[in-house]
């Protein structure tokens, strides 16, 4: 089974489990780590989590922001893990529905090809042409 292990500081990695529960509905393979919400530290909130996801035949990690302390710390404790444990920084929504929706262990390439798609995911609407009056959507 593949699960998803969503890292972030404060409760940013809850609220996109909230959202993917709306959009993708079940959501018993996908773990949250939120982290200086409390007195841990963040590499004891790093290993709770992964204590909590038990096994699995692939692991995706999806942190916030490339180069935080929350990244920096998955990283340390599973670069040297011989499990399929894969570790995404700076994610998206669009980034994480991708790859969930494969409902499979997905490879590296995989990984990259959903990583580079996912960043036109994110447009500037002011940029985008206005509507006209008898149109509904900006798309």
């Amino acid at each position: 089974m593949v699960k998803y292990l969503l890292a972030s500081h404060g409760r940013f990695a809850e609220g996109t489990a909230s959202f993917l529960k709306i959009m993708v509905g079940a959501t018993d393979n996908i773990y949250t780590l939120s982290a200086f919400l409390d007195d841990r530290s963040v590499d004891a909130a790093v290993a709770q989590a992964l204590q909590q996801v038990g096994t699995f035949d692939q692991l995706l990690v999806f942190c916030d922001i490339h180069g935080g302390s929350v990244a920096q710390e998955v990283f340390r404790q599973t670069h040297d893990d011989t499990r399929d444990i894969q570790v995404i920084a700076g994610y998206n929504l669009a980034l994480v529905m991708e790859l969930m929706m494969k409902g499979r262990p997905v490879t590296p390439d995989e990984i990259r090809a959903a990583v580079q798609a996912s960043r036109s995911a994110i447009v500037y609407l002011n940029d985008v042409s206005k509507p006209k009056a008898e149109e509904d959507a900006l798309f």
